[in-house]
């Protein structure tokens, strides 16, 4: 192919991508805007060789112009009512920047629908599985009352209701995170207060397998955080760790400071995770082994909510596990800032 040709072809490509396309030179002046950008965004008539931030009426995509790092770089913007995913790169000798811009409003609808439609179906059927939970249980105090058979299969209707109960939980809470779009509200919150109230709701689970907790929390050690979605991703944290530990074992909750950071350490010498599956392990509905997890009563939703927990408390999170060795979940978390 002759070089006449290829950029021929090139300019084709540019011309008629349905997404917006601008580049600058070494001196940061605009010198390509591809049709599609006037049909994105707003954008001055004489844009070609001025600099972005005089022919572009919208700050968050005009600064994309100055970023400094040499790879790719992506912001979400909201303009006018539609969803912009802005894509930023650095070019090769002799310099410059290319900005490409994605109108993605008609897949943002899509997810927001989704997530509309996850809530609603989930408060639905949460309500009649309430029910369930609430009569099965009343016959299940008539004791030996009952016949062997049929008090079997009311323990096992109770079960898989309260399975069903847990998941629209979980799927209601992810729902509520997704809408919320911001951060939590953020507030000082003692580490040990919170690990004290979920050891309180998963001791009887513990005792069940004869499993103990053990802490080693400084009462002092606060975070900076939110009390309800810090109960329920440790909470969490620690359901995985008793379902997924052997009989008799031992649960380790733990926290320190390090880097002027608060770390949350959750710790099992159960069954353990293979790594190959660390990269997907807090993605929604993904399952290690879907057979054992199903056993176990696993919703495959846990550890995603851990994710959008942390994320929402701008924190983070991580895994080292192996199989038969256990596994180590890590909550890295900012310390409380102090009263004034």
């Amino acid at each position: 192919m002759t070089s006449g040709l290829e950029e021929r072809l090139a300019a084709l490509l540019v011309e008629g991508s349905p997404n917006g396309l601008m580049v600058t030179d070494a001196d940061g002046l605009l010198r390509i805007i591809n049709p599609a950008v006037r049909g994105i965004i707003p954008i001055a008539a004489d844009a070609i060789g001025r600099l972005p931030a005089a022919a572009i009426p919208i700050a968050d995509i005009a600064e994309r112009f100055l970023d400094t790092e040499s790879a790719s770089k992506e912001i979400a913007v909201r303009h006018d009512g539609r969803d912009l995913l802005v894509r930023s790169v650095a070019l090769g000798p002799p310099g410059g920047r290319l900005v490409l811009l994605q109108d993605v409003t008609k897949f943002g609808q899509d997810e927001r629908n989704r997530i509309e439609f996850v809530a609603s179906v989930s408060h639905e059927l949460r309500t009649p599985t309430t029910s369930i939970v609430g009569y099965a249980e009343t016959l299940m105090e008539e004791g030996e009352r009952l016949d062997p058979e049929l008090r079997t299969m009311v323990e096992v209707i109770h079960r898989n209701a309260l399975r069903l109960t847990a998941l629209f939980e979980d799927l209601l809470s992810l729902a509520r995170l997704d809408n919320r779009g911001a951060p939590l509200p953020l507030v000082p919150v003692r580490v040990s207060s919170i690990v004290t109230e979920v050891l309180d709701k998963w001791r009887p689970a513990a005792e069940e397998k004869n499993i103990s907790f053990q802490t080693a929390i400084p009462r002092g050690i606060r975070v900076q955080g939110n009390a309800n979605a810090l109960i329920h991703l440790v909470g969490n944290l620690v359901e995985n760790a008793v379902k997924y530990s052997h009989v008799s074992g031992v649960v380790t909750i733990r926290s320190w400071t390090r880097d002027g950071r608060v770390v949350i350490e959750v710790i099992d010498v159960g069954i353990g995770i293979d790594p190959i599956h660390h990269n997907r392990i807090f993605e929604r509905f993904y399952r290690v082994d879907k057979g054992r997890s199903r056993s176990a009563g696993g919703t495959g939703l846990g550890l995603a909510l851990v994710k959008r927990l942390a994320d929402a408390m701008e924190a983070s999170v991580e895994i080292r596990s192996r199989v038969g060795r256990g596994s180590v979940f890590r909550v890295w978390m900012a310390p409380a800032k102090e009263e004034s």
